[in-house]
């Protein structure tokens, strides 16, 4: 063998231990996927949340669990004259619930309670899960009608507040909770109702 020859056969070997053709790393995200298959490349799986396959095994970062709704059993409750009836003031004058369920994502709960005493303080507490998306919380009369509309506590969306002092007269009155942007949430409530000045005990 010529040296040449024996030099562009180094030189091939060398190239072919250093390339591998087939290289079965396609990036963290490299398709979309959705529909009925939901298909995706050897490795990856299908996240249906976002319709992307994402790298899944030994060394990859792993995906986030899909959602769980809370199964609350206490649907339908969607509107007024549906809303779960709470034992205020008969039964007491708070209540509470936890795991509540915003499912579907326009999915409307209603609960109804009932205030006996003129001058009425209410204390609405509805804390969502951390990495959900914020929840809305309005206070309506016996009408249907809006008097009050929960806001952030310090500042995080997942907790919402009503706070009214003396404001409540003798009436029946419902707290709607909803998603603000169309998505699933698991929550907890609690209603307190006090004629001693707030917070309520």
């Amino acid at each position: 063998m010529t040296r040449l020859a024996l030099l562009t056969s180094f030189v091939l070997a060398a190239a072919a231990t250093a390339c591998n053709p087939y290289d079965p790393d396609l990036g963290p995200t490299p398709f979309q996927c959705g529909g009925a298959d939901n298909v995706c490349p050897e490795g990856y799986t299908c996240n249906t949340d976002i319709d992307v396959c994402e790298r899944t095994g030994s060394g990859a970062t792993i995906d986030a669990p899909s959602f769980v709704c809370a199964n609350d059993s206490i649907e339908p409750n969607d509107m007024p004259a549906q809303a779960l009836i709470t034992p205020i003031p008969g039964g007491g004058m708070n209540y509470a619930l936890s795991g509540v369920a915003i499912c579907p994502a326009t999915d409307v709960d209603v609960f109804r309670f009932s205030v006996d005493s003129t001058g009425t303080n209410l204390e609405v507490l509805v804390a969502g899960m951390a990495d959900r998306g914020s929840l809305v919380v309005d206070l309506l009369n016996n009408n249907g009608t809006v008097i009050a509309t929960g806001a952030p506590v310090n500042g995080t969306p997942q907790q919402v507040k009503i706070e009214l002092s003396n404001r409540l007269a003798v009436g029946d009155y419902f707290l709607r909770v909803q998603a603000s942007d169309a998505a699933e949430n698991n929550y907890n409530l609690s209603i307190k109702t006090c004629t001693a000045p707030l917070p309520c005990p």
